[in-house]
């Protein structure tokens, strides 16, 4: 279960702030949710991959550990919500 835990962590940070994003950008807020787990999982995964983020700042310690995970999601998911708040934009 323990490996999980910045997965999980990753959807969260992106699902909290994809949507601020998406409707800071004039998005509607039911695709920024989704975008931004998708998001979230993706830019925590693909920061992990290419080992850059905010992991090599903050460390790899418990807490920080946690803290670091949730803000690559949140980082993912602000671009994906904020492409998706572009895209809706005009509908």
């Amino acid at each position: 279960m323990e490996q999980y835990i910045p997965l999980i962590l990753n959807a969260v940070g992106g699902l909290v702030i994809g949507p601020i994003v998406s409707k800071v950008l004039g998005g509607k807020g039911g695709t920024g949710a989704i975008a931004g787990i998708v998001g979230g999982l993706a830019g925590g995964y693909g920061m992990s991959a290419a080992d850059i983020g905010f992991q090599s700042l903050l460390g790899n310690e418990a807490i920080m550990g946690h803290l670091s995970s949730f803000l690559n999601g949140g980082v993912g998911g602000g671009i994906i919500g904020g492409i998706l708040g572009l895209v809706t934009k005009g509908r």
